[in-house]
């Protein structure tokens, strides 16, 4: 089934259109990506190890993706952590930790970086079969390791990354 995205102006005005995903967009149309940041009461981050099939194949990363038509960012981010990790974070504190423009290849988007508080056991996780092959929760240092490595999905364009890891 075909994914469908809202198409925001440079101001994140809604246009009145949407894409289907993949499909170009035209000058200046973003749509709107999201990243799931989930932090434990010890300080730990919840990460998942790409699946082979996907861009930056068996690379680490935050929980995320695209938000799809009509899909509020916030609910693009609980919808994301529990596809891609079954974890329910609808009764999670959170906030909006950072938003930024990207330019990321031909689909120029707008970041959203929610940072939800939640504990859970590691065995509790599901994965889905397509899109993570792994995961687990890191300490702040072992992210900065695995970037060092190049383990880690880098996230140049809009980097929070150290800000988030210096909480």
């Amino acid at each position: 089934m075909s994914e469908f995205w809202d198409i925001y102006d440079n101001n994140r005005n809604f246009t009145g259109r949407t894409v289907e995903r993949g499909k170009p967009m035209k000058s200046n149309e973003y749509h709107i990506v999201v990243e799931a940041i989930i932090r434990n009461s010890k300080g730990e981050f919840l990460i998942s190890k790409r699946s082979a099939n996907k861009h930056f194949p068996l690379m680490w990363e935050f929980t995320g993706g695209s938000v799809l038509a009509s899909e509020s960012s916030y609910d693009g981010a609980i919808r994301e952590a529990y596809e891609e990790l079954g974890v329910d974070l609808s009764k999670s504190p959170y906030k909006l930790f950072a938003s930024g423009i990207r330019q990321f290849r031909s689909f120029p988007d707008f970041n959203d970086i929610w940072l939800f508080e939640f504990d859970c056991d590691i065995n509790d996780i599901t994965l889905c079969e397509g899109e993570t092959c792994d995961a687990m929760w890191a300490t702040p240092q072992k992210i900065r390791e695995m970037i060092a490595k190049k383990e880690f999905v880098e996230y140049s364009e809009f980097n929070f990354v150290d800000k988030l890891l210096g909480l």
